[in-house]
Protein backbone atom coordinates (compact mmCIF):
# COMPACT_ATOMS: atom_id res chain seq x y z
CA UNK A 1 0.00 0.00 0.00
CA UNK A 2 2.74 2.29 0.82
CA UNK A 3 4.09 1.71 -3.03
CA UNK A 4 0.56 2.76 -4.43
CA UNK A 5 0.40 5.66 -2.10
CA UNK A 6 4.12 6.79 -3.20
CA UNK A 7 2.95 6.23 -6.83
CA UNK A 8 -0.14 8.03 -6.85
CA UNK A 9 1.88 10.89 -5.18
CA UNK A 10 5.34 10.81 -7.55
CA UNK A 11 2.57 10.45 -10.64
CA UNK A 12 0.35 13.67 -9.53
CA UNK A 13 3.31 15.51 -9.10
CA UNK A 14 5.17 14.89 -11.90
CA UNK A 15 2.00 16.03 -14.24
CA UNK A 16 1.63 18.93 -11.79
CA UNK A 17 4.61 20.25 -12.32
CA UNK A 18 5.13 19.11 -16.18
CA UNK A 19 1.48 20.17 -17.29
CA UNK A 20 0.23 21.97 -14.76
CA UNK A 21 -2.83 23.85 -16.68
CA UNK A 22 -3.80 20.66 -18.48
CA UNK A 23 -3.28 18.72 -15.14
CA UNK A 24 -4.91 20.91 -13.18
CA UNK A 25 -8.46 21.28 -16.68
CA UNK A 26 -8.20 17.60 -16.33
CA UNK A 27 -9.14 17.46 -13.00
CA UNK A 28 -11.82 20.14 -13.38
CA UNK A 29 -9.78 22.87 -11.88
CA UNK A 30 -10.09 26.35 -14.11
CA UNK A 31 -7.15 27.95 -13.67
CA UNK A 32 -5.88 31.25 -15.35
CA UNK A 33 -3.20 31.62 -13.14
CA UNK A 34 0.99 31.04 -13.18
CA UNK A 35 2.02 28.17 -13.83
CA UNK A 36 4.40 28.72 -10.54
CA UNK A 37 1.81 27.67 -7.75
CA UNK A 38 1.02 24.66 -9.55
CA UNK A 39 4.63 23.85 -10.60
CA UNK A 40 5.57 24.07 -6.92
CA UNK A 41 2.65 21.72 -5.68
CA UNK A 42 3.55 19.33 -8.06
CA UNK A 43 7.48 19.18 -6.69
CA UNK A 44 6.20 19.33 -3.06
CA UNK A 45 4.19 16.04 -3.96
CA UNK A 46 7.32 14.34 -6.19
CA UNK A 47 9.10 14.86 -2.64
CA UNK A 48 6.32 13.84 -0.68
CA UNK A 49 5.81 10.30 -2.82
CA UNK A 50 10.03 9.61 -2.98
CA UNK A 51 9.53 9.98 1.57
CA UNK A 52 6.57 7.39 0.97
CA UNK A 53 8.80 5.39 -1.04
CA UNK A 54 11.27 5.52 1.35
CA UNK A 55 8.90 4.67 4.39
CA UNK A 56 9.10 0.63 2.57
CA UNK A 57 12.72 0.44 4.16
CA UNK A 58 12.59 3.11 6.87
CA UNK A 59 9.65 2.81 8.88
CA UNK A 60 8.79 5.77 10.73
CA UNK A 61 7.93 7.92 7.66
CA UNK A 62 4.85 5.83 7.20
CA UNK A 63 3.36 8.35 10.08
CA UNK A 64 4.62 11.08 7.40
CA UNK A 65 2.12 9.35 5.05
CA UNK A 66 -0.74 9.02 7.77
CA UNK A 67 -0.05 12.27 9.06
CA UNK A 68 0.13 13.97 5.67
CA UNK A 69 -2.93 12.62 4.12
CA UNK A 70 -5.15 13.47 7.20
CA UNK A 71 -3.65 17.24 6.72
CA UNK A 72 -4.57 16.51 2.73
CA UNK A 73 -8.23 15.34 3.59
CA UNK A 74 -9.02 18.78 6.39
CA UNK A 75 -7.65 20.86 3.87
CA UNK A 76 -9.51 19.78 0.19
CA UNK A 77 -12.89 19.17 2.29
CA UNK A 78 -12.38 22.72 3.65
CA UNK A 79 -12.09 23.96 0.52
CA UNK A 80 -14.39 21.90 -1.20
CA UNK A 81 -17.31 22.97 1.06
CA UNK A 82 -16.64 26.39 2.25
CA UNK A 83 -14.32 27.84 -0.56
CA UNK A 84 -13.58 28.23 -4.11
CA UNK A 85 -12.42 24.99 -5.07
CA UNK A 86 -14.71 22.29 -7.25
CA UNK A 87 -16.72 19.78 -5.58
CA UNK A 88 -13.99 17.35 -7.08
CA UNK A 89 -11.53 18.34 -4.26
CA UNK A 90 -13.64 16.86 -1.73
CA UNK A 91 -13.79 13.33 -3.42
CA UNK A 92 -9.66 14.10 -3.89
CA UNK A 93 -10.45 14.34 -0.05
CA UNK A 94 -12.03 11.49 0.32
CA UNK A 95 -9.29 9.35 -1.52
CA UNK A 96 -6.89 10.82 0.11
CA UNK A 97 -8.67 9.75 3.57
CA UNK A 98 -8.96 5.96 1.54
CA UNK A 99 -5.45 5.74 1.27
CA UNK A 100 -4.29 7.21 4.90
CA UNK A 101 -7.13 5.32 6.44
CA UNK A 102 -5.90 2.06 4.85
CA UNK A 103 -2.35 2.35 5.58
CA UNK A 104 -2.90 3.37 8.96
CA UNK A 105 -5.02 -0.20 9.36
CA UNK A 106 -2.25 -2.33 7.80
CA UNK A 107 0.84 -0.53 9.31
CA UNK A 108 -1.46 -1.21 13.00
CA UNK A 109 -2.06 -4.56 12.00
CA UNK A 110 1.71 -5.28 10.78
CA UNK A 111 2.77 -4.13 14.12
CA UNK A 112 0.89 -6.84 16.21
CA UNK A 113 1.12 -10.40 16.67
CA UNK A 114 -1.55 -12.36 15.32
CA UNK A 115 -3.35 -12.14 18.86
CA UNK A 116 -3.63 -8.34 18.34
CA UNK A 117 0.04 -8.39 21.07
CA UNK A 118 2.51 -5.89 19.94
CA UNK A 119 5.02 -7.44 18.35
CA UNK A 120 8.33 -7.81 20.07
CA UNK A 121 10.77 -4.88 19.18
CA UNK A 122 7.77 -3.31 16.94
CA UNK A 123 7.80 -0.07 19.48
CA UNK A 124 11.42 -0.07 19.85
CA UNK A 125 12.18 -0.06 15.71
CA UNK A 126 9.35 1.41 14.16
CA UNK A 127 8.15 4.45 15.94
Amino acid sequence: MILVVAGHSLALGLCLLSFPQWTLRAVGWEYAGEVFWPSQAGLFLIILGVAYATAVRWRPLVWLLIGSKACAIVFLSAHAFWLDAPRLAGYLGLADGAMGLTTALLWLSVRRGPRGEARHGAAESDS
